[in-house]
């Protein structure tokens, strides 16, 4: 009878680690738009001036997956009423199939890129010695987390992590810190994603699939196709969430 009482111990004590360590969190993405208008000038007033979009990551101490969240609706517009020539402006943003998996075993991260209505598939390794430790802390929905610093493609990144859940993961590619990812602040508010709610709780595995759809490429060969996109529609590399929108008069 001990026997059988330290046993079932054991095994509950392991569904409950095993629990700590799964779980759903939903992030809330704000993004600065930088527009670029084609086509029309001057521009329409009361344009957007940034994007907000709901995510959610499923995570286990094997693997994590990132990407929008069904339940929300992340696709934006913008319309405008007839200006004196008769013309109406509507646009309408939809939000790309972006997915990072994150390998926690290998450490690993495959990345779905959506890109001008093209998928690609990027494949690298994960890298703690990226990030640099500061030593501030504060709270984020109640987890102690502490702050770490980085620079991603030139611009200068600010992640909270929290040791209470012990996964090197997070939102989108910031992961390779001792503890989950609540928030991120890339240049200075440019772009800021934050956790709205932790559920911590069994996860079903078949929600966390590796990225198939797209290309194969490597992060490099990937930015090189995306600068000469840029470039060819006359938009600088580097500057930010770019939103090219073509007006065709008619």
């Amino acid at each position: 009878m001990k026997k059988l009482t330290l046993l079932l111990s054991a095994i509950s004590i392991y569904s409950l680690t095993q629990a700590q360590q799964s779980g759903t969190i939903i992030y809330k993405e704000t993004a600065r738009l930088h527009l670029n208008i084609q086509g029309y000038a001057p521009p329409p007033p009361d344009l957007p001036t940034e994007r907000n979009a709901q995510m959610i990551l499923y995570y286990t101490p094997d693997a994590s997956l990132y990407m929008n969240d069904p339940a929300a609706n992340n696709n934006g517009g913008f319309e405008q009423e007839e200006t004196g020539d008769g013309e109406q402006v509507n646009i309408r943003m939809e939000a790309p199939d972006n997915r990072t998996y994150c390998d926690l075993k290998g450490n690993t991260m495959i990345k779905q890129q959506d890109f001008m209505q093209r998928k690609f598939i990027i494949e690298s390794p994960v890298k703690s010695s990226d990030w640099k430790l500061t030593g501030s802390q504060k709270m984020v929905l109640n987890f102690p987390c502490q702050e770490a610093t980085r620079e991603l493609d030139g611009k200068k990144v600010k992640a909270w992590f929290t040791p209470a859940i012990p996964l090197s993961t997070g939102p989108s590619s910031f992961c390779g810190l001792p503890g989950m990812v609540l928030e991120v602040n890339i240049d200075d508010g440019d772009q800021i994603i934050t956790a709205a709610s932790v559920n911590q709780g069994q996860v079903d595995a078949a929600k966390i699939v590796k990225p198939k759809d797209g290309k194969k490429v490597t992060q490099e060969e990937f930015n090189k196709i995306r600068d000469e996109k840029l470039k060819e529609m006359g938009v600088e590399p580097g500057g930010g969430n770019q939103v090219i929108i073509r007006i065709n008069n008619r």
